[in-house]
C-alpha cells in the first residue's frame, strides 16, 4: 500500500457531517490538512485518538501522542503505521425526522393512541471524539449517508420513547407543552453521542379523532362501553360464562367488568355532612378531627340546656344535668 504524503477532505459538500479516509499508510512526515470548520480525527482498530483542528499539521509522535501509544502497545515500529483519518464538519446541519408513536396507557380500557409527527431539527458536532467512536466506531458507518441516517433513526427513536411517557389526556390537552418537553429531552440524549441539538421544531402532531373523543369523559366512556359490548358479543350463547368461552373472552369479560365498576365509582357522590370547625369556621366532613382548612382539633359544638344552661354533647336529646328535653334548631 503506498504511503500517502498528504491527506485533506477537499470535496466537502455543505450537507455533508463527516468523511472517513479508510486504510491509509501514513508516516511520520505525512501532512494532514484541515479546512475550517472541519477537525481531523486519527482512528484505528475501532477506537478514536488523536484530533487536529483546522491548520496543515505534519504527523510526528508529538502531535499524535494517543495513536503512538496505541501503534507501540501493538509492538508497531517504524516510521511507517496505518491508520484511518475521519474528517467531521463543524457546521450546522439540518435534518428531517418523523414517524409513528403511541401515547402512553390511558384510562380504564389502557388506551393508546397512535401519534404522527414529523419535524426539523438544527444541530452540529459537539465533540468529533465521541462522535467518531459512536458513528464510525459504535455502529460502523462508512459514509456520511450512513452517518445521517443513524442520526435519523436515533431522533426518531428518542421521540417514540418520550411520547410512550404521556398519556392521551395530557397530548390533547398540552401537545405544545409535551413537545417542548421532549425537545429538551432530545438535547440531552443527543450530547452522550458527541451531538449538539441547536433547536427542534415539531412542525406537526397528528392525533386521531378517535383520541381526541376519548381525552373527554364521555368519549372515554362510550369507548368503554363500546368495548363491553363487543366483548359480551364475542361470547357464545350458553358458554357458562367467562370459563367456557375461553381465556381471551374470560380477560376481556374480566376488563368489562373493572371497567364498570370503575364507571360506578366514578358517578356523583351524594353530599357528606359535614361540621363546622368553631376556630375558624371552615365546613368538614364530620369524620374529621382536625380542620382541614386551619388544621386545629374540631371541638364539637355543644348544645346549651335551656332550663339549667348546661353545655351537652351535639349529639344528646336530654340535659345530662336536669335531664330537660334539649330542643335542637
Amino acid at each position: 500500500m503506498p504511503v500517502v504524503d498528504k491527506v485533506s477532505w477537499d470535496f466537502k459538500s455543505a450537507d455533508e457531517i463527516a468523511y472517513r479516509f479508510p486504510d491509509l499508510s501514513l508516516k511520520y512526515g505525512s501532512q494532514v490538512v484541515v479546512r475550517e470548520n472541519q477537525w481531523g480525527v486519527f482512528f484505528r482498530d475501532g477506537k478514536a485518538y488523536d484530533v487536529f483542528g483546522p491548520g496543515r499539521h505534519t504527523i510526528t509522535s508529538k502531535n499524535v501522542p494517543l495513536l503512538t501509544g496505541a501503534l507501540k502497545a501493538l509492538g508497531i515500529i517504524g516510521d511507517i503505521f496505518e491508520c484511518e483519518v475521519v474528517f467531521v464538519s463543524n457546521s450546522q446541519l439540518e435534518g428531517k425526522f418523523g414517524g409513528q408513536a403511541y401515547s402512553a396507557p390511558s384510562g380504564t380500557i389502557q388506551y393508546q393512541a397512535e401519534i404522527g409527527y414529523h419535524g426539523t431539527m438544527i444541530y452540529k458536532v459537539e465533540d468529533p471524539k465521541l462522535f467518531v467512536i459512536e458513528f464510525f466506531g459504535n455502529r460502523g458507518a462508512s459514509t456520511s449517508s450512513d452517518v445521517e441516517r443513524y442520526i435519523r433513526g436515533f431522533i426518531n427513536e428518542k421521540v417514540i420513547d418520550d411520547f410512550a411517557h404521556y398519556d392521551i389526556f395530557n397530548l390533547v390537552k398540552n401537545v405544545d407543552e409535551t413537545t417542548d418537553k421532549v425537545a429538551l429531552k432530545l438535547r440531552d440524549e443527543a450530547a452522550r453521542i458527541g451531538l449538539k441539538i441547536i433547536d427542534t421544531v415539531f412542525e406537526g402532531i397528528k392525533i386521531p379523532e378517535e383520541a381526541r373523543r376519548f381525552a373527554s369523559g364521555i368519549g372515554q366512556q362510550a369507548m368503554a362501553m363500546q368495548y363491553m359490548k363487543e366483548t359480551a358479543a364475542e361470547l357464545p350463547p350458553g358458554s357458562g360464562g367467562a370459563a367456557g368461552a375461553g381465556l381471551g373472552a374470560g380477560i376481556g369479560l374480566a376488563m368489562g367488568q373493572t371497567m364498570a365498576k370503575s364507571m360506578q365509582q366514578q358517578a356523583p357522590v351524594k353530599p357528606q355532612k359535614v361540621v363546622v370547625c368553631t376556630q375558624c369556621g371552615a365546613e368538614n366532613p364530620v369524620t374529621n378531627k382536625f380542620c382541614g382548612s386551619c388544621g386545629l382539633p374540631i371541638k364539637p359544638q355543644e348544645i346549651k340546656c335551656p332550663k339549667c344552661g348546661t353545655l351537652n354533647p351535639p349529639a344528646n336529646k336530654y340535659c345530662s344535668n336536669c335531664g330537660k328535653k334539649i330542643k335542637k334548631s
